[in-house]
């Protein structure tokens, strides 16, 4: 259990194949690959997203109920998987991914941590009160950890372990309201985040990224993953989160999205490279794709289930990369600042369980048969099958699934990036979490809009899941 620091910056593709020999130039020869030989060998060099040790995490949606630890609460945790020292670097954004804390936990070999986001926002408490840092009495080290050479452990000694009041109310403002007051060197910035969520409730989403060093940097400062910067390569971390209301008797959990650094390990500034056309956080970067972070995909299918005799409730919970320029000031571009200009959705396609679709795409698109819906999401958000933002169908079918096409209509020909979480109640005491399934990765090229008859210029499926060309 270890070792917080905060730094308050309120600031694969799977083809069905015979038995193939490896030819001279490494690419499988004579197999039956239904769209030819596959570019590499090594599963490493992929866009696919799974649950494998990464560099980084996010926690797609969190949601806190900051009058009630009774009510909505998020619970995340963190568990370094190698042997030597790690430095987790948590970034909390709001729902138009304005960054408004940072801070660290330092991780001996084989370390957890958990972190319960409500003691985090609602009260301000970020540790124990023995104090989490490098050798501090609240964190020893076990038998099976070892020094890591890349992480410098003297900036994790004596860290904090609770919020001063005014970064409180900061935080707690940006994340309900989406405007904080001026605080020291930060500015007061209004237009951070979206208002008027249930309950008052705090939300936004989280991002965790191995580090050489408990600082202060953004992921969103171009220095982050270049020489001097503190971000690293290793992908050594693995997490999961709880969704939990016990006022309603409902809780749900999943892994978190695992990023890995592609190619991995090094410092930044080291010279390794990537051949992904874009990358995670490369909307920040000055340096392309400095990150080296798998990107995310941009087309979801997804179950629902809504109404019946079992009062089935689905919710899906989605993250959406926000457009910012790399090294925005805080206030003027740091946060999505314009969701109306920057986070339109292409297409949504409803299908029931007899094949009835429904589709809606802004009014430019052909799609059959054509409604109008509310097609500006912010970065961050849960949205309940039923309700305006999804396309309905009128014959009172109760279960089915989902096409979406998250695409930002206002990128070029890169897809932007998204992730979609299913999140299904029932009779007020099930309930479970699961990821939608990605239909293609990160690399897959945009998808035209589709006709859900098919006589479109787009036929509704799996897309190509690109695997980029790497040495």
């Amino acid at each position: 259990m270890k070792k917080l620091t905060v730094w308050a910056l309120l600031a694969t593709f799977v083809v069905a194949g015979s038995a193939f020999a490896i030819g001279s130039q490494g690419v499988a020869a004579n197999a039956t690959f239904l769209t030819g030989s596959p570019a590499t060998t090594n599963n490493d060099d992929s866009c696919d997203i799974g649950v494998a040790p990464a560099a980084t995490l996010l926690l797609p949606y969190f949601e806190v109920d900051l009058a009630s630890r009774t009510g909505e609460r998020t619970i995340f945790t963190i568990t370094n998987v190698s042997n030597v020292e790690q430095v987790a670097h948590i970034t909390l954004w709001t729902d138009y991914s304005f960054p408004v804390i940072d801070f660290n936990v330092y991780l001996t070999g084989y370390d957890v941590q958990s972190i319960d986001l409500y003691d985090v926002i609602a009260l301000g408490d970020i540790a124990p009160t023995r104090g989490t840092g490098y050798e501090d009495p609240g964190s020893p080290e076990g038998d099976f950890s070892d020094d890591n050479p890349l992480v410098n452990e003297e900036t994790c000694r004596n860290l904090p372990t609770d919020l001063n009041e005014q970064y409180v109310t900061r935080m707690q403002q940006a994340f309900t309201v989406g405007t904080v007051p001026a605080l020291g060197g930060a500015a007061a910035c209004t237009g951070i985040g979206s208002s008027g969520h249930p309950n008052n409730a705090a939300i936004g989403y989280a991002t965790i990224d191995v580090a050489s060093r408990c600082g202060t940097q953004l992921p969103s400062d171009p220095g982050y993953f270049t020489a001097g910067g503190e971000a690293l390569f290793d992908n050594v971390l693995i997490g999961d989160y709880q969704q939990i209301n016990s006022g309603q008797n409902f809780a749900q959990g999943n892994p978190l999205v695992h990023i890995r650094a592609i190619p991995e390990g090094g410092v930044p500034g080291s010279g390794l490279t990537t051949n992904f056309d874009r990358t995670f956080y490369a909307r920040y970067q000055t340096t392309p794709n400095a990150d080296r972070r798998q990107p995310l995909p941009s087309q979801f299918a997804a179950r629902w289930i809504d109404g019946g005799t079992g009062s089935f409730e689905t919710h899906y919970k989605i993250w959406r990369e926000g457009r910012v320029a790399p090294g925005a000031a805080a206030c003027t571009g740091a946060g999505d600042v314009s969701p109306a200009n920057i986070t339109s959705v292409t297409e949504f396609v409803t299908f029931d369980e007899e094949e009835n679709a429904i589709g809606a795409a802004p009014e430019e698109g052909p799609v059959s048969p054509p409604i109008e819906l509310d097609f500006v999401l912010p970065e961050t958000g849960r949205y309940q099958v039923g309700e305006d933002e999804f396309p309905e169908l009128d014959n009172g079918a109760i279960a089915g699934w989902m096409y979406m096409n998250l695409d930002n209509v206002a990128n070029d020909a890169i897809a932007s990036q998204n992730w979609v979480i299913v999140s299904m109640r029932a009779e007020g005491r099930y309930s479970v979490d699961f990821d939608a399934a990605w239909l293609g990765n990160g690399c897959s090229p945009e998808a035209e809009l589709s006709e859900v008859d098919t006589n479109g210029v787009a036929i509704i499926g799996p897309a190509p899941n690109v695997t980029p060309n790497l040495p």
